[in-house]
């Protein structure tokens, strides 16, 4: 019989949890490995074994925010009404965002330096977007978003959801009823003004 595994997926999360609220609240400078692990209740030597130091522990949470935006992106099936998809995977990038709230503001955000990324971790970051920009595209090949390019809409739209989930986790848009109705409201607006010519 195999000798069980010391530190195992619940240290792991515990350790990434801490890291993450000392992050939000303190900054970079207050993630030691030390204080991590005394307040996820282990010890350093779970931090080195699971990660092998710091700056690979702040790594792991910018790759756990990009995974998160991938796993709810890739849960929105595709749609013969590329639109209506659209208006999904917008749903899809809050529900990412309202996950793991604590570290939204480093995601491909300026913070994102002090998780220590690799250009790799960029642009796995950064091809999340690849399914909000096949969806685009398929509107416009078809006509719905006439006299635009797929390009601009994208970096639009981003620009949108990006800007509603950082005010929503600033406490700005409401409670959760009032915000999902912002939401939903600007998306469609959005929308809608492709769907007239420009």
């Amino acid at each position: 019989m195999g000798r069980p595994r010391e530190h195992g997926p619940g240290t792991r999360a515990a350790l990434l949890n801490t890291a993450a609220a000392l992050l939000a609240s303190e900054g970079a400078d207050a993630v030691t490995v030390r204080r991590v692990a005394a307040e996820s209740g282990t010890t350093t030597r779970a931090v080195y074994s699971l990660f092998g130091g710091k700056d690979e522990m702040l790594r792991a949470l910018f790759r756990e925010v990009t995974e998160t935006m991938r796993r709810h992106h890739l849960a929105v099936p595709a749609r013969d009404d590329p639109v209506a998809e659209i208006a999904e995977l917008a749903a899809a990038y809050r529900a990412a965002a309202r996950e793991h709230p604590s570290l939204y503001a480093y995601y491909l955000g300026r913070a994102a330096a002090s998780l220590r990324p690799t250009a790799g971790d960029i642009a796995e970051a950064f091809g999340v977007q690849d399914r909000v920009t096949d969806a685009i595209r398929r509107a416009v090949k078809s006509g719905r978003f006439p006299g635009r390019t797929a390009e601009a809409i994208t970096v639009q739209l981003w620009s949108l959801v990006h800007g509603l989930a950082a005010i929503e986790l600033l406490g700005y848009l409401g409670n959760e009823q009032q915000a999902a109705t912002h939401w939903r409201d600007a998306v469609a607006a959005a929308l809608n003004g492709y769907q007239q010519p420009p």
